[in-house]
C-alpha cells in the first residue's frame, strides 16, 4: 500500500483540531451513531502519533462514507469511562478501534498493523452489532437463522421472546435472513447451513461462547438452558472476527 504523508501544515491543523475535542469524545461518537455512523476511534496516549493515527482513520473513512473519525486520548481522564468500557487501559496506543452504529467495538488494529482496507473489513454488519452489544452487555443471544420462505420462524422467535422473558430481558434476540447479502459477513462466521429449510435457532451464552444449535422448533425452557452453559474455551465472541466458537 502506498503510504500519503501528509504535509506540515495539514500536521498542524490536525493538532489543533483533535487537542480541543479529546474532553468531547463520548459525545462526539454518540452524535455519529445517532446519525447511524460507524465510527473510526483513533486511541493515543496523549499526542503520541497523533497526526499518524487519525490520517489513517481518514483514508479508512474515505472508503467507507457512512462513517467518522474520533480521537480519544487514554490518559485524559475526561475518557476513563470510555476506556473502561472498550477494555483499553492496559492496551498499547496508539490503535484504531471500529465501533459500530451502535457503539459496540467490532474489533481494532494497533497502528502498525492498520490499514484502511483491514479496517473497514472489521465493521460489523447491523445484526451482527446487535449481538456483538448484547455480549458486551453480557446478556447471552438467541440468533434466528431463517429464510422468508421458512413458515417456521414465527414460532421459533415466539419461543426466543419467552426465553427472554424467562431471563427478565437480560437477552437479545437477533434475527438473520439467510439470503440477506448485507449479513454476509457475518453468515461468514457464524458458518450456518445455508441448505436449511427450516428455521434454526443458535444460542451464545453472555460470554459470547456458541453453545447449541437447534434445527426445529425449540421450547423457551432448553433455550434458557443453552444460554447458561459456560464452555471451557478460549474462543471469541461470535462476530468479534473469529469463528472459533460458531457451529462446526
Amino acid at each position: 500500500m502506498k503510504k500519503n504523508v501528509p504535509c506540515l501544515l495539514a500536521i498542524a491543523a490536525s493538532l489543533m483540531i483533535t487537542s480541543t475535542v479529546f474532553s468531547q469524545t463520548k459525545e462526539k461518537i454518540g452524535q455519529a451513531n445517532a446519525k447511524g455512523k460507524v465510527v473510526f476511534l483513533a486511541v493515543t496516549d496523549g499526542k503520541n502519533k497523533l497526526p499518524e493515527t487519525m490520517q489513517l482513520a481518514a483514508l479508512a473513512q474515505k472508503k467507507y462514507p457512512k462513517s467518522e473519525v474520533v480521537s480519544l486520548d487514554k490518559s485524559d481522564k475526561a475518557n476513563a469511562a470510555l476506556v473502561t468500557k472498550y477494555g483499553l487501559a492496559g492496551t498499547p496506543a496508539p490503535l484504531i478501534l471500529v465501533l459500530a452504529a451502535n457503539g459496540v467495538a467490532g474489533g481494532g488494529y494497533a497502528l502498525k498493523q492498520a490499514t484502511p482496507e483491514n479496517l473497514v473489513e472489521l465493521i460489523p454488519t447491523k445484526n451482527q452489532a446487535k449481538a456483538l452489544l448484547a455480549f458486551s452487555e453480557g446478556k447471552p443471544a438467541f440468533i434466528v437463522l431463517y429464510k422468508k420462505s421458512m413458515k417456521d420462524k414465527a414460532k421459533a422467535v415466539e419461543e426466543c421472546n419467552k426465553a427472554v422473558a424467562g431471563l427478565h430481558g437480560k437477552a437479545s434476540v437477533v434475527d438473520v435472513d439467510l439470503e440477506d447479502k448485507t449479513e454476509a459477513g457475518f453468515l461468514s462466521l457464524l458458518k450456518p447451513e445455508m441448505t436449511a429449510t427450516t428455521t434454526h435457532i443458535l444460542v451464545f451464552n453472555a460470554k459470547g461462547q456458541f453453545t447449541d444449535e437447534y434445527k426445529t422448533s425449540a421450547q423457551a425452557s432448553a433455550l434458557i438452558t443453552s444460554s447458561a452453559k459456560v464452555i471451557k474455551s478460549s474462543c471469541c465472541p461470535a462476530g468479534s472476527g473469529s469463528s472459533g466458537c460458531a457451529p462446526k
